[in-house]
């Protein structure tokens, strides 16, 4: 990912190794949620660390949603349920800290919807399908198509894939669309009509009758069309207002820690800055004390800010770290299970896409920097893991900044599966893999973005089938 890396704030080395050991220890017990590992004494005992060290691994541990500390009697550092929607939150954070467009966002889109539909087709249950259904219809007899609405449906159709990586990917474009809009970032120009917004769900309930009729090419058809419909009126907004009041059924906390997060993106994000002091803070947003200290809470939570105490103190914004982030969303989609053929169905979605988008776009300097990158694995001939490598420079070369996220969440999935196999699999593995990676970028560098989608799709077909049969 391009962000500055000296803006981001990075946990010092001990504590990131501490944090990870809390981590790999929750792994191995089974994740038992609610189970306390240890107090801070004995976590020091068994760390034999410093306080200031334990206390910034807790904060990692913390961030990527493994455990939390829990004071008082019986307190003590406790195991957590990971959360999608607190992993869909912290992503959305990033996206506005790197200041994504909306043009991103519907590149994004467009290959992870299409593949969630393809899938849902297959597997989808009649149930599931009547549910889907049903919210599309309450939303036709409702408000119609809004913003919330969309986003609700969309969510339920990638569930309805089977595949948890791309249901948390999908979740966290969806989120961050609907939060332009709804704060005014982004617009939809010209404004969409009643009959227009009737449509739009009738497209909906059509997409719904494919995966009845567990037709998946008309499912990504239909899919396709929502996303083209929405690529030609959905825009950045040149100016943004200020936020309306959170709809009813946001907590007054969730609502301010998002109001917050958007002023801190209205003035670019200005890393360092104070906002205000506690006093002033709960005067301009017009709340008490203790709405405040939540809402500041949930933005720390996620790397958004600090609070400084003492004289010229306050609410500081911070940069969020990608590499959180990451391990996040990785934290997240181990506990939910994630295997191989899961991670392999999302490789094959976004890296197809990719890899036909960096043929778009590749440029020179990117051309001269895959190929240093495709030299690299002949060196690690026992392991197929530093092509990994090569996947991210694609998803770089494509210059949307999702993918690069996305991959890089994948990535860390792919090497925990290749961890596992044996070092005669990995290293028949790579012999295969260097070839098809040679296609891969010769295909990119040559802008022929048909042959680098199909030697993509190729390859990781070839990985889902070796994947079957280990």
């Amino acid at each position: 990912m391009n962000a500055d890396p000296a803006s981001a704030i990075k946990a010092p080395t001990l504590a990131s190794v501490i944090a990870l050991r809390i981590e790999d220890e929750i792994v191995a017990r089974g994740w038992p949620a609610g189970e306390v590992l240890g107090s801070e004494t004995d976590l020091l005992e068994t760390f034999g660390v410093s306080r200031a060290v334990l206390r910034e691994a807790i904060r990692i541990v913390e961030h990527t949603g493994a455990a939390h500390m829990r004071r008082g009697p019986g307190g003590g550092l406790v195991v957590s349920t990971p959360d999608r929607s607190s992993v869909v939150t912290a992503m959305a954070i990033w996206f506005s800290y790197l200041n994504i467009s909306i043009s991103e966002m519907l590149e994004a889109r467009g290959p992870l919807m299409a593949g969630a539909c393809r899938l849902a087709a297959v597997r989808a249950r009649s149930e599931g399908v009547d549910r889907l259904v049903d919210q599309i219809d309450d939303a036709a007899g409702g408000e119609g198509a809004t913003s919330e609405n969309v986003q609700a449906i969309e969510s339920a159709i990638a569930d309805l894939s089977g595949n948890p990586v791309l249901a948390l990917f999908i979740d966290s474009v969806a989120d961050i669309s609907a939060n332009r809009l709804l704060t005014g970032r982004a617009r939809l120009h010209p404004p969409v009509t009643d009959e227009e917004n009737a449509a739009y769900l009738s497209t909906y309930r059509r997409l719904a009758d494919a995966l009845a009729a567990h037709d998946p090419d008309a499912a990504e058809r239909r899919s396709r069309r929502i996303t083209a419909a929405l690529a030609s009126r959905l825009h950045d907004a040149r100016r943004t207002r200020r936020p309306p009041q959170p709809p009813p059924r946001v907590k007054l906390a969730e609502g301010l820690a998002d109001e917050l997060r958007v002023d801190i993106e209205r003035a670019g994000w200005p890393v360092g800055e104070v906002l205000g002091s506690e006093t002033e803070l709960t005067e301009r947003y017009d709340v008490s004390r203790a709405i405040l200290r939540e809402a500041v809470r949930i933005l720390e939570h996620h790397g958004a800010v600090r609070t400084k105490r003492g004289p010229r103190g306050g609410l500081i914004v911070t940069a969020p770290s990608g590499d959180a982030i990451v391990r996040s969303a990785q934290i997240f989609l181990e506990y939910e299970r994630v295997d191989a053929r899961q991670v392999l169905e999302a490789r094959q979605v976004l890296e197809q896409a990719s890899a036909r988008l960096a043929a778009e776009r590749c440029t020179p300097a990117a051309t001269d920097g895959l190929r240093n990158l495709l030299v690299i694995p002949g060196r690690h001939p026992d392991s197929v893991a530093p092509f990994m490598a090569l996947h991210r420079g694609v998803a770089e070369t494509t210059g949307n900044r999702l993918f690069e996220l996305f991959v890089d969440v994948i990535a860390e999935l792919t090497s925990a599966e290749v961890g596992e196999l044996s070092a005669l699999q990995r290293s028949s593995r790579s012999t295969a893999a260097q070839r098809a990676h040679e296609r891969i970028v010769a295909a990119i560098v040559g802008g022929d973005a048909d042959a680098a989608e199909r030697a993509m799709s190729k390859h990781l077909h070839v990985a889902s089938k070796a994947v079957a049969v280990s």
